[in-house]
């Protein structure tokens, strides 16, 4: 067996400002097809001159990942990198702020968490080293509901990447950062209600914003895109008056939404899911105002609330008809915790071992006029069918 390595786990922050530098001259980029390469070192078996330095991008196809073993001999005194390093990022950040730093001599396996892989050599040296790379280009199994942790009004900021598949909409020709939310469900499919999108004249005005918990500065974020729309399908049998019924609509994006740490599907309920989920906690999130009439929030809120019994909500609701395909989300605290304007079309999730859409926001009573608010949303197993009919089955499907 090699000798193991010398290895640590740096943050490449304090290159990066000098990374494009490092690879000028040297900087390969491969769209891997299923299967096996390999990649060497230049001159390998003989070592890289000194003093040079490369950098290897792969790209695999969608719904694919790269499985990688590496053979590295590199420079090192006393367990300590000196003069070269051998980087690799498994998110395939090309400033490699993730990366794991390797040295000395051994063989290593990595995985790629998605479609993208970098690795790349900095020689400052005189003698150089070498390696050689096995990439496996391989099906990945279908995935959804990941959270990098297990203001709505009166609630808090969510964590960074906490909710991967919330979706902040755009309409290009209106001057709010965002008018609704959605979530992504599929590569190419985000939902959200009806009533954001009824009057939108056409499709591609509208920009699906995702990846990030700022809309103020989104390019914060690494994981931050913005994709367009080129399709709206509302539910054939939605009303607006005099009662809201069928809130809910599909987008249909121009191109694959792509996969991150920060940007992904939720899960949907398996089909036939009876669960009403009453008396569950659930997540509602949103970038829609603090506050009724008030100003909308640029960072991404969440709050706790629980699930109702429809009974409860006709009571709340005597002027309207709650229907069926209703459910409604109650302030168990009394801390008046709601939804508001321009949260429309945002998720009601429930954590299980993954996050799971059971809810669209759809419409509520001022924005928490009480210390006991309840919200109104399309309950998704009443609609899964007609979901799963319009993405064309493309979403995972797993079990609570």
């Amino acid at each position: 067996m090699a000798k193991m390595f010398s290895r640590f786990l740096i943050s490449l922050v304090l290159l990066a400002p000098a990374v494009l530098a490092y690879f000028e001259g040297c900087d390969n980029t491969y769209n891997l097809s299923p299967g096996t390469i390999y990649v060497e070192s230049p001159y390998y078996p003989n070592n890289y001159p000194g003093g040079t330095s490369c950098r290897y991008k792969f790209n695999a196809p969608v719904d694919y990942y790269i499985q990688v073993q590496c053979t590295v001999g590199l420079p090192s005194s006393g367990g300590s990198c000196t003069t070269d390093n051998f980087w690799m990022d498994t998110e395939g950040d090309l400033l490699m702020r993730g990366a794991e730093n390797f040295c000395g001599s051994g063989s290593f396996s990595r995985e790629s968490l998605f479609t993208e892989l970098v690795f790349a050599y900095i020689s400052k040296g005189t003698s150089g080293g070498n390696f050689k790379c096995t990439l496996t280009t391989t099906k990945q199994n279908c995935n959804c509901g990941w959270s990098a942790s297990s203001r709505i009004a009166n609630g808090q900021q969510a964590s960074a990447n906490e909710f991967p598949s919330m979706v902040a909409l755009k309409d290009v020709t209106m001057p709010q950062a965002s008018f609704c939310g959605g979530t992504i469900v599929a590569h190419r499919y985000i939902l959200t209600a009806a009533h954001c999108v009824y009057l939108v004249s056409q499709a591609t005005n509208i920009v699906a914003i995702v990846g990030t918990n700022d809309l103020q500065n989104p390019a914060n974020s690494r994981y931050y895109r913005q994709y367009n729309i080129q399709q709206m399908i509302l539910h054939e049998r939605y009303v607006y008056e005099p009662n809201i019924n069928n809130d809910i609509a599909v987008l249909i994006t121009a191109t694959n939404i792509l996969w991150s740490r920060g940007v992904g599907p939720i899960c949907l309920p398996p089909v036939g899911t009876s669960s009403l989920f009453t008396y569950e906690t659930v997540d509602v999130i949103g970038f829609g105002t603090l506050f009724f009439a008030g100003p909308t929030s640029s960072s991404l809120q969440k709050i706790n609330l629980n699930v109702v019994t429809n009974q409860d909500c006709q009571t709340e609701y005597n002027q309207a008809t709650i229907y069926t395909g209703q459910m409604c989300t109650y302030d168990y605290s009394g801390t008046g915790r709601d939804s508001c304007q321009f949260d429309s079309g945002g998720p009601v999730i429930l954590r299980k071992s993954k996050q799971f859409l059971v809810g669209v926001i759809s419409f509520g009573k001022s924005c928490a006029e009480t210390q006991y608010p309840m919200g109104v949303n399309t309950r998704i197993t009443s609609y899964i069918s007609w979901i799963r009919q319009k993405i064309g089955n493309s979403n995972c499907v797993v079990s609570f």
